[in-house]
């Protein structure tokens, strides 16, 4: 997922879970009992939120992941994230991915494993298009730190943006920084979505002042060195008569920015070997030119 929107997500969990809940379940939400630790066990990958919650029989954890882009591996990702989850908190587990824009349509769900001709595993999930989601729902028009969202519905126009910012502004149960976060994140969006003249210069000022737009802006900036590192390990495969496609690059961009680091030392220090590291991991077979 990328930099900004995790953080869009962390405002919300910190300041707003329930808002969340009503974005995923509308009106039938069940109640929000505590955000549950995203580190997962015997990994160094964290989930984006697992938020442990109640409803009228039944005691669960919800699991939520954003997506802003298409991922090949993102359903087997999901499912190795639903089984720690599971294992960790001896409840059942829903999986809900949120994507937030059509260009991160991937695997839809069910994702299904089949041996010697026999289905042996099925994993579902929900999934939650924030394109497609009604924000003018009552329910949803009540909860303050959803208001942002709406403007990335398909139906919305520039105008939604005017509506949101005079919401925000007019908001009473929004702490001082809460306002500024979400309005940072409105002006954000509305850039993405309507283009960066859109928002007013109020919002635009705001941007530019707000830390939370200097955090997002760090890890923006990292992203790149690592999509960078991305870039020069496709380079490599490419002048030793590797193809890479469009997804195993999805992969390279997604690793570790130090394992990145590590094939880039390779790659000058002995490169058949970071040739070798490279085919592992992309997922190609050592005989693919």
């Amino acid at each position: 997922m990328g930099p900004f929107f995790d953080l869009v997500l962390r405002r919300l969990v910190q300041n707003h879970p329930e808002h969340l809940l009503l974005l995923l379940f509308g009106s039938d939400a069940p109640t929000f009992v505590h955000a549950a630790d995203t580190s997962l066990p015997q990994s160094e990958r964290r989930a984006d939120a697992i938020l442990v919650v109640e409803a009228p029989t039944e005691r669960f954890a919800v699991e939520l992941e954003i997506q802003a882009q298409a991922d090949p591996d993102f359903a087997r990702r999901f499912l190795d994230y639903t089984v720690r989850i599971h294992l960790r908190e001896g409840l059942p587990v829903l999986p809900v991915v949120l994507l937030v824009v059509p260009e991160a349509e991937g695997v839809l769900p069910p994702y299904l494993v089949h041996c010697r001709g026999r289905q042996v595993l099925a994993f579902d999930f929900l999934v939650v298009r924030l394109w497609e989601v009604d924000f003018s729902q009552p329910t949803l028009q009540s909860a303050t730190g959803l208001v942002p969202l709406s403007v990335l519905d398909a139906r919305a126009g520039p105008e939604r943006a005017t509506w949101a910012e005079a919401r925000l502004r007019q908001a009473t149960d929004l702490s001082s920084q809460e306002r500024l976060d979400l309005l940072v994140v409105l002006g954000t969006l509305t850039s993405r979505r309507f283009g960066s003249h859109r928002p007013s210069q109020s919002l635009r000022s705001i941007m530019i002042d707000s830390p939370f737009w200097d955090e997002l802006r760090a890890q923006e900036r990292a992203l790149e060195r690592t999509r960078e590192r991305a870039r020069t390990r496709v380079t490599f495969a490419r002048t030793r008569e590797l193809t890479v496609s469009p997804e195993e690059e999805q992969r390279l961009a997604a690793m570790d920015e130090s394992e990145l680091a590590r094939l880039i030392t390779l790659a000058f220090t002995s490169p058949d070997a970071a040739l070798r590291a490279l085919r592992e991991a992309i997922g190609l077979s050592t005989h693919r030119h």
